[in-house]
């Protein structure tokens, strides 16, 4: 078969052609060590560099999400560690206010210092994180969370707990709302008295828990007096089933009365008639920790000339000791929750850590290229387009004007 020489020469200039093209695509490779550099190079591999280049973005934004997340927890935790640090010290002046032999001018001393307490709790409660949200306001970040009048702050935020994706099948919380901090207690609260608008002199020294398990544990009870002097009566009321559990009962200073059948508490000096006592476990009223340190700041700085006003202050003392041992430890139980939320986060990180290097090396073996078996290619080719260019040469000088 007769071959022209246009056909010649043009499969010898293809062939040069297409041996620069594989020169050319292996020194791209060898430029940027990649094996693939384009869909066409590998389109199989390509897909599955494309897919695990997603997978390490995904774990990335992950990573960038749980460092979002342990910042706002460790923005909590430094607040809940100054909250800790504070009613710890309010316990320590609470116990120096007991003391009976305090002057007037020494009570001021201890409620100058725990108002001190107070003025820390709130500005921990009203704190803001690093971009100017408040901490403890729920999803109204925005909103200031305790605001009100002295003694009377209410809660404005609201019980949101901000989520975020820290992980492909997991979100986690990263904040904690005021009201759950600052105006709850944990499910083993002790029982808080009340005193009402006492004209005795009574006082509460004790309320111990005598069965926990009794049908009528937690539930609010009244202690009211009745008479005076040597008459003095007391009833009882269950003031959640609303039943009289005593009425008219003579009482004797320094007796133990029963509250129902799992509480009971001992009564001292002589009451008025009508003086009152309420006895509950979780009200509201009696959680708000930084309403009580208002309110006994307040009582300390009243004077105790009589025996009315001691009994008041002595009450006080009592009352708040309690509302802050209950605070104490809802605030340890939220920092512990917080504390494993910082755990899972770490361990997330390690494991983490881990698939990024499974993902970079995946991304490396289908991407990179063997340098070696490159090299090797590169030479190969080269000879390969030499040997093309040689060829054509000789072609183009086959002609029969050139036998001699």
């Amino acid at each position: 078969m007769r071959l022209s020489t246009n056909t010649i020469y043009a499969q010898s200039t293809q062939s040069i052609l297409d041996q620069q093209t594989r020169l050319s695509q292996i020194s791209e490779k060898l430029a940027t060590g990649n094996r693939i550099n384009k869909p066409s190079d590998d389109p199989r591999g390509a897909a599955q560099l494309l897919d695990t280049q997603q997978t390490r973005q995904m774990h990335a934004q992950y990573a960038a999400t749980r460092s979002t997340a342990e910042t706002h927890l460790s923005s909590e935790e430094n607040q809940l560690n100054q909250v800790t640090k504070a009613l710890d010290s309010a316990k320590q002046a609470l116990v120096q206010a007991g003391n009976g032999t305090l002057s007037d001018g020494d009570r001021e001393s201890v409620a100058n210092r725990l108002d001190g307490v107070y003025q820390q709790m709130l500005a921990a409660a009203n704190a803001r994180d690093g971009n100017g949200d408040y901490i403890f306001a729920g999803f109204k970040s925005d909103v200031t969370p305790f605001s009100g009048d002295r003694g009377n702050l209410t809660y404005q935020g609201d019980e949101g707990q901000r989520q975020l994706q820290v992980d492909s099948s997991r979100q986690m919380a990263v904040n904690d709302s005021g009201s759950a901090v600052f105006t709850s207690t944990t499910a083993t609260s002790a029982y808080v008295a009340t005193a009402g608008d006492n004209a005795g002199s009574t006082t509460y020294a004790a309320l111990d828990v005598t069965d926990a398990n009794a049908a009528d544990y937690g539930h609010d009870f009244e202690l009211r007096f009745q008479g005076s002097g040597s008459d003095v009566t007391y009833s009882v009321i269950d003031k959640t089933s609303g039943q009289t559990r005593v009425s008219g009962q003579a009482y004797q200073p320094g007796q133990t009365v029963a509250l129902g059948d799992g509480l009971q508490t001992t009564i001292k000096g002589d009451p008025a008639d009508g003086d009152s006592y309420t006895f509950a476990k979780d009200a509201p009223a009696d959680n708000n920790i930084l309403n009580a340190l208002s309110r006994a700041v307040d009582t300390l700085r009243q004077p105790a000339d009589s025996e009315t006003d001691r009994a008041r202050l002595s009450n006080t003392v009592n009352r708040t000791m309690r509302q802050v041992d209950n605070a104490f430890d809802n605030v340890l139980s939220v920092r512990s929750n917080l504390g494993l939320r910082l755990n899972a986060l770490d361990t997330l990180d390690d494991a983490g850590d881990t698939q990024k290097v499974t993902d970079e090396s995946r991304i490396k073996d289908i991407r990179d290229a063997d340098m070696v078996s490159t090299i090797s290619d590169l030479s190969l080719a080269k000879v390969a387009l030499s040997a093309a260019q040689q060829a054509f040469m000789s072609v183009q000088q086959a002609s029969m004007f050139n036998r001699g």
